[in-house]
């Protein structure tokens, strides 16, 4: 009785675990994927936190849709995720210039869904 008990429980807590993964998941229908932006920016700060990571970048005035705007905040997928892809920590630092290819906010936020980094020797990351 003391095993199917435990059983129960484990089997409790892990549904209740799954439940709150799914739930803390948002949808990305606030980013316009018809639309693909490249702009080339500075690296303000890359912001290595679950659920999703941050980049946070400057641009120039006068490039991609926000032309009001010179900084973007990029939003990125989990760590594990981006782990996966070969990304750490330390892959982009404050003051990196790069080229950034995004999905901009469907409401023209200064905001998107980051897709590509690409550094001046041609290498790039993929944030997917």
């Amino acid at each position: 009785m003391n095993k199917v008990l435990s059983g129960a429980v484990l089997a409790s807590v892990c549904a209740v675990v799954q439940i709150e993964r799914v739930s803390a998941h948002h949808s990305f229908a606030m980013f316009d994927s018809e639309q693909t932006l490249s702009v080339d920016a500075v690296v303000v700060e890359l912001q290595w936190t679950n659920p999703h990571s941050w980049l946070e970048i400057s641009i120039p005035d006068g490039q991609g849709a926000h032309r009001e705007h010179t900084r973007l905040s990029l939003e990125m997928s989990s760590l594990i995720s981006l782990k996966q892809d070969g990304w750490k920590p330390t892959t982009l630092k404050a003051g990196d210039k790069v080229l950034v290819t995004y999905h901009p906010m469907r409401d023209g936020a200064p905001a998107g869904q980051l897709v590509t980094v690409t550094f001046h020797d041609g290498s790039s990351v993929i944030e997917q």
